[in-house]
């Protein structure tokens, strides 16, 4: 009898599991309204302080809890009910966020009061992020989990094209003196994604019996140190958060400086690669998880480098569009296919330990590359800081490609 051809993916991908269905459509719900949050808050500082000061801040208040508290979080999502604890994330968050609407409505707000806000907000994610990842891959089988992370990954960029738009019609319609409508909404986002979480009614995950300690915390450090596969994979989130995804930042300064163009233009320099991201989780959504994923990890890390570099050279506007599209494209790959297999080489008691480490790399320390770029960019202008780091995100891919195999 002839070798059997390989199986296809089933119609539908991720999505075909109703279990997760339900979850990345409370997810998108829940980051749409925190898009929406954003441009409100962002406008409603400005006008409070008339200094960009205030506005980094606020920015510095959400990144510090998200490097901070995810190891003892991690722990936490080890020892409970990870859905539970994303649901409870969910309804405190839509409380915090009342309270500042709150504020906001009766027109007593203070910029200290936003700052206050982004800390517990940023807060609430150090214990949601972990939980929320780990929890995938009990919702999806194994061939589903790289289109199922790729799906949860997107989410956040699929809900900057909804929620801006969304609140700009609100913001047409009321004017901004009804900002609190803003964070009503999100509000209430949040409390969508809790009770799309209500009705998964997803078997529970084995979880240990012990509540979460130092020890405990110690034992997710230990395990992923002892494998250099899962240290080249960790080291290699780390690199591209800090110095290939930070290149956002700077994008005022390539519109303005570079490429010669008006705020329209940033506009859309800002949503290219956002363009991008949403094709590549439409293409990977029915993608089955890869059994070889190192040489796809070296060549996605070097292809986004490339592509990054490649930005740096445009001196067009439609050009460097066309480019970053691509780089949203391979940006996505890389990164769900980086988070898929670290929750794949997690036992599942361990998993929220280990993904803590994930969202210290992917979403802390990339506001501490922001930084570091923009630092770089005052010395030797953006295109140069830019090209920097993407040849360092080159160079470390490389190095790690060996150990990046041992994941096969």
């Amino acid at each position: 009898m002839g070798a059997q051809p390989p199986a296809r993916p089933a119609r539908g991908g991720a999505l075909r599991h109703r279990r997760f269905a339900l979850f990345w459509l409370g997810l998108l719900t829940a980051h749409t309204g925190v898009w929406m949050q954003t441009v409100g808050q962002g406008w409603l500082v400005y006008q409070l302080t008339n200094t960009p000061i205030w506005l980094g801040i606020t920015s510095l208040a959400f990144a510090l809890p998200t490097i901070v508290v995810p190891l003892a979080t991690g722990a936490l999502a080890d020892r409970t009910d990870r859905l539970a604890l994303v649901r409870a994330t969910q309804v405190f968050s839509a409380a915090a966020v009342g309270v500042l609407a709150l504020l906001t409505y009766l027109g007593v707000v203070q910029a200290w009061h936003v700052a206050a806000y982004t800390l517990v907000a940023g807060l609430s994610l150090a214990f949601e992020g972990p939980a929320r990842h780990a929890v995938i891959p009990s919702l999806v089988d194994r061939d589903s989990l790289l289109g199922a992370v790729s799906l949860s990954q997107s989410s956040y960029q699929i809900g900057g094209f909804i929620g801006p738009a969304l609140a700009g019609l609100l913001l047409g319609a009321f004017g901004t003196g009804r900002l609190y409508l803003l964070f009503v909404a999100n509000a209430c986002a949040f409390l969508v994604f809790a009770a799309a979480i209500t009705a998964i009614r997803a078997a529970p995950a084995a979880t240990a019996a012990e509540p979460a300690s130092a020890g405990s915390v110690v034992e997710g450090l230990r395990y992923v140190w002892g494998r250099d596969a899962l240290r080249a994979l960790l080291l290699l989130v780390t690199v591209v958060a800090i110095f290939g995804r930070s290149y956002v930042t700077l994008l005022p300064v390539f519109a303005r400086d570079v490429l010669r163009t008006t705020a329209e233009g940033l506009g859309f320099l800002t949503a290219a690669p956002g363009v991008g991201v949403i094709a590549g989780a439409a293409v990977l959504s029915t993608a089955t998880t890869r059994a070889r994923p190192g040489r796809l990890f070296v060549v996605a890390a070097v292809l986004y480098a490339a592509l990054l570099a490649a930005f740096t050279l445009a001196r067009a506007l439609p050009v460097a569009m066309a480019i970053l599209v691509a780089h949203g494209f391979v940006s996505v790959t890389l990164i769900a296919s980086l988070s898929a297999a670290l929750q794949l080489a997690s036992p599942d008691a361990l998993r929220g330990r280990v993904m803590s480490l994930w969202t210290i790399a992917n979403v802390g320390l990339q506001s501490a590359g922001a930084m570091v770029t923009a630092g770089a960019a005052a010395l030797v202008g953006a295109p140069l800081a830019v090209a920097g780091g993407a040849a360092l995100v080159a160079a470390t891919a490389l190095a790690l490609a060996r150990p990046l195999r041992r994941l096969e």
